[in-house]
């Protein structure tokens, strides 16, 4: 998907460059989200390129999770090449192959720090080579942009125990509006209290309602479904926005 979906324009009150206040093409290039395939999101933040949880394989790259069809099961949007253009660091919610594979760990190689959750401490390196990872505990300032990592359920019950630990992330900088990366989480009382705590202008949530059969079927999907979007939507703040991602991509 070539086309950025701008999330900010700080110029709301802005009406001309003479002024020295920005304009709308300004304020876009400045902040933007470009959804890439699956969770693998490029955004643009407070002057750095951030890379979340890229997945670079071909199509049919790696195995099926159900037994449906290989995954992913739709092809890149654009080289690898231009994906990481201009890419200043990457973050990693977590290690499973539909958020970081090995065609993405050669693309960072050691050029890019690669942040991740205490949880993956060794699995980057032992699974990948990768010396350049740094893990966020609880927040990582880098220049002008804070981090703060957030928890949060891959699913309910079993099926949340059989994912494991998940992150999300909450970037902050002054002038900016505050963007929560959910991750693989779910709409629950940890998420509802990260919202509560940072009130954040936009989420970028994981939709697409996963399954894991026979689990599913008493503990309910591993992401947000839509009927679960909906619910978020009508709890969270008036103020705050969604862009839904994290479908059509792997089976």
């Amino acid at each position: 998907m070539r086309n950025w979906i701008i999330f900010m324009l700080l110029a709301m009150t802005a009406s001309c460059a003479e002024n020295g206040q920005q304009t709308e093409q300004e304020a876009a290039d400045a902040a933007s989200v470009q959804l890439i395939r699956n969770a693998t999101v490029k955004i643009r933040y407070a002057g750095k390129t951030i890379l979340v949880d890229p997945i670079f394989s071909e199509k049919g790259g790696f195995r099926s999770f159900i037994g449906v069809n290989k995954n992913p099961t739709v092809h890149l949007t654009m080289p690898v090449e231009e994906v990481m253009e201009g890419v200043d660091f990457v973050l990693a919610s977590h290690s499973h192959i539909d958020h970081f594979d090995r065609p993405a760990a050669e693309a960072i190689g050691d050029s890019l720090t690669l942040y991740i959750q205490p949880a993956d401490s060794t699995y980057f390196l032992t699974e990948f080579g990768l010396t350049n990872t740094a893990v966020i505990e609880d927040k990582v300032v880098i220049d002008d942009v804070t981090i703060h990592r957030t928890g949060g359920s891959h699913g309910r019950g079993m099926v949340a125990e059989r994912m494991g630990t998940v992150s999300g992330f909450v970037l902050q900088a002054e002038g900016h509006p505050t963007v929560y990366i959910m991750g693989d989480c779910i709409w629950d009382e940890e998420t509802k209290a990260v919202m509560s705590q940072y009130n954040p202008d936009w989420v970028i949530a994981n939709t697409g309602g996963a399954i894991i059969p026979p689990l599913s079927v008493t503990d309910g999907t591993l992401i947000m479904n839509e009927r679960d979007v909906v619910r978020m939507i009508n709890e969270m703040p008036a103020t705050c926005r969604m862009i839904a991602v994290h479908m059509d991509a792997i089976d």
